[in-house]
């Protein structure tokens, strides 16, 4: 697979990596640079797109123009009308969209997804030196396709409180209860632990090597392009939900 890439900061030097022992990687560029004239250079199958997330409409939107597949770090967008649009450009133009929802893809998820349960918490303990990116991309979008995966999409907001380095969120759906509690200023200790019920699930340490496999079965086309989209349209949807809700009752800006 002929492969182009958007981005090569922390994350995109770690998708770069894989690229280059997984599939023919052709070029890195970044956001500053010139996409058109990129992708109008290079005849790929796939541009991964690795940039921070105010960028990925415009990138996405280029590839797309251009008819080439793209796969898109998390989130896709910040915003449920853009990323709808961005997927019927796609379907006009007749290429994918994968969008990278990589905990779906963890043998811990994996292994407890016909789990019956009624309270389930998310919770995660991180040291970060920057908070320059927005907590609720960053941290709760990852939660939020788990608890869609194991659920229906009827949730709503029973209470929320965001701070510069903290998040605390509750999320109502019928019988079932949802719990977020996020800290990334802790020094000491990095964890991330789903529990549902009274069973622990840690998240900390993958048991397997869920990048490599994604890109291994985009290449052999074993992905479900379409399930990937819903669960990444709704995912989007409920953020901007919770997005809208919890700047209406927090007094301090959400970072």
């Amino acid at each position: 697979m002929k492969t182009l890439l958007i981005g090569n900061g922390y994350w995109g030097s770690i998708v770069q990596s894989k690229l280059i022992t997984q599939t023919d990687l052709l070029y890195v560029a970044n956001s500053k640079d010139n996409i058109d004239d990129i992708l109008n250079k290079f005849d790929v199958d796939y541009v991964f797109v690795c940039t921070p997330t105010d960028t990925h409409y415009d990138i996405v939107k280029k590839c797309l123009n251009h008819h080439k597949n793209v796969f898109c770090e998390k989130p896709f967008t910040g915003d449920f009308d853009k990323a709808k649009e961005l997927y019927e450009i796609s379907e006009k133009n007749n290429v994918n969209i994968f969008v990278d929802n990589i905990f779906l893809y963890r043998y811990e998820f994996i292994n407890i997804q016909n789990t019956i349960f009624s309270n389930i918490k998310f919770i995660w303990n991180k040291y970060e030196n920057i908070f320059n990116e927005n907590l609720l991309n960053r941290l709760l979008y990852h939660d939020l396709y788990l608890l869609l995966n194991l659920s229906n999409n009827g949730w709503n907001i029973k209470s929320c409180n965001i701070f510069d380095d903290r998040l605390t969120l509750s999320l109502i759906n019928n019988d079932l209860t949802s719990e977020f509690n996020y800290n990334r200023s802790c020094k000491d200790k990095k964890e991330k632990i789903l529990i549902l019920d009274n069973h622990i699930i840690d998240f900390s340490e993958p048991l397997n090597d869920p990048l490599s496999e994604i890109i291994n079965n985009l290449q052999n086309n074993k992905i479900n392009l379409e399930v990937n989209k819903n669960i990444t349209l709704n995912t989007i949807k409920l953020l901007n939900k919770i997005q809208n809700e919890c700047l209406l009752h927090t007094s301090r800006h959400i970072k």
